[in-house]
Formats: C-alpha cells, structure tokens, sequence
C-alpha cells in the first residue's frame, strides 16, 4: 500500500462527502478509491468512514485521524513546494514599501545589491511613513519600525531592536539648560515626530518602573529627517532613534540626554503576506534583510 496516496485519497473522500465524488476529482476509478481507503484503515487497525448504499459517516477515529492527515499532507506539500521554489530564480515585480528616513540611511545600498544579485527583478518601492495596507495595496512586503505591531494576517520577522535617545544641541542647551529627569521635559519645546505611535507620549524606564511624560513643542512633522535641521538648529529637545542621529551624535553635534532613562526602544521588523508557499522573491528579499540586519543588533547595546 502506498500510504502517502491513500491518505490523500481518504481525505478527498471526506472533503467531498462521497467516494464518487472524490473518484472523479481524483481521476480514479470508485473500486480503485475504496480500496485504498479499506487498505488504510486495515493498515491503521481501525475503521474510518462508515458505508451505506446511500451515504457515508466518517467514524469518531475517522475524523480524527482527518485533522492529523490534512496537517501533515499539508506539510509535506509545503516542504515540495519550498525545494522548487529555492530552485527558482527569483522573477517578476517586487512591490515594497520601507520607512522615508530610514530607507535613505540604511537600505538605499541593500536595496541596490539585490537588485545586482537578481536582474530579472523589477523592483517597485515606495519611501513612505505611512502604514499601508499590504493586501489592499498589492505590497509583497514592507519594512516596519514600530515600538508594537498590531494584530493582523501579516507574518512579521523581527530583525533587530532600534533604540530611541532624547537628545538636543548644544546651543539650545546652553540658552535653555538641559532636564535631569524625564518630567523637565513639560518645561522644554520638543521637537514631535507625529508618525510616532505615540508622539506626544515619551515613555521612559526609571527605577520606579516605566514612566510616560506627555511632551508639547513648536516644530511637528511625520518625517525624521525634516527634523534634524531645527534640532541642529538648537530649537528644541527631540527623541529620535539612533540611525537618525548616529552621525552628529558621534560629532558633538547633538548630546544625548536623559541617559540615566532609557526610552522605549523600538523594533525593526520585515512584514509580508501570510501565504501557503513563500515566493521565491519575498523569500530572497526577507533573507538579505536578515542578512544585511545581523550586525545592526549592537544597535540594541549602545542603551
């Protein structure tokens, strides 16, 4: 007995309620169908479908061992369809979308690698903050920076965690002092990333647990980089992640403050579409991302 092609045969029996039925959608004659499945069940000792001349009943065991053989047909199908899928060169359109900021920072360079390493890729990619909506949209896969995700159908690949500093230049903390704990902050002008989950929320750990101070400040806007230049320029106290303000923080540019609290950090993650059998092209581009991501977790360490 072929065990894998009875199993299968049995289930297209139960999907279809009928051993005529799953005869024809098997191009199989009924003989040949109900023997496979008598060889199944004197093989597993037990009787799976109860038959009639006019219907069939799958017996308490029968459906039981249906869940067990879907899970596992379903697997074996999977690991098949993955082999031939690593095979295959990656082909066709790759729709992304990847944070503003961060994309100009981090990714431009990656980005170009794999378009080098797979020229029959056409890639299509959106620099944005917005959350889109990757299936209504037609996205394969985004990069997301966020301090949670929300629940959803998407399959989310965490790839490294992205502290968050507090940080103002030296000039606005000259003419304005600088704040020893993270309630001085309702007395200073914050400078407000709006695309924040929480923008005018600054969360921070103290001894005494996790604090939220509420923030209030003259100069918003939902793109990181547009607030550099008034945070350079000394026009308030910003909390902006450290791929932002590694390089005038490394310069003496910009000062770190409030060191003693650190702030909420925040997590990268590469999200896609939860699909039976991963496609050869989000499969490479989550891969390079892992990849290219490695050694960014000292990122997490400089907290």
């Amino acid at each position: 007995m072929d065990q894998l092609n009875a199993m299968r045969t049995f289930r297209r029996v139960v999907e279809l309620g009928s051993f005529t039925a799953a005869a024809r959608g098997l191009s199989l004659s009924k003989a040949a169908v109900s023997k496979q499945v008598g060889e199944l069940e004197s093989h597993l000792g037990a009787t799976l479908i109860h038959r009639t001349t006019r219907r069939l009943s799958v017996t308490e065991v029968g459906n039981a061992y249906f869940e067990r053989a879907v899970r596992l047909l379903d697997e074996f199908e999977a690991a098949e369809a993955e082999v031939r899928h690593l095979q295959a060169e990656p082909t066709g359109s790759l729709k992304l979308s990847v944070p503003n900021a961060f994309s100009v920072t981090q990714l431009a360079a990656t980005l170009n690698d794999l378009a080098a390493r797979y020229p029959k890729l056409r890639l299509s990619i959106e620099a944005s903050d917005r959350f889109v909506d990757l299936i209504e949209e037609g996205y394969d896969a985004a990069i997301r920076i966020r301090t949670e995700l929300p629940d959803s159908s998407l399959i989310a690949r965490r790839l490294c965690t992205i502290p968050r500093y507090v940080c103002a230049s030296p000039k606005y903390l000259k003419k304005f002092g600088e704040p020893k704990k993270p309630e001085d902050l309702k007395q200073h002008n914050c400078i407000i990333y709006t695309q924040s989950p929480s923008p005018f929320d600054w969360g921070f750990r103290t001894p005494q647990g996790r604090k939220t101070v509420r923030v209030s400040g003259t100069f918003q806007s939902n793109h990181g980089m547009l607030l550099m230049e008034p945070l350079l320029a000394g026009r308030g106290i910003a909390m902006l992640p450290i791929f932002t303000i590694e390089e005038p923080l490394s310069k003496g540019k910009v000062k770190r403050l409030l060191a003693d609290f650190p702030t909420d950090a925040v997590s990268l993650h590469v999200v896609y579409p939860q699909n039976r059998h991963l496609s050869p092209k989000v499969r490479i581009f989550v891969d390079l991302m892992v990849e290219h991501f490695a050694d960014k977790l000292n990122w997490a360490e400089a907290e």
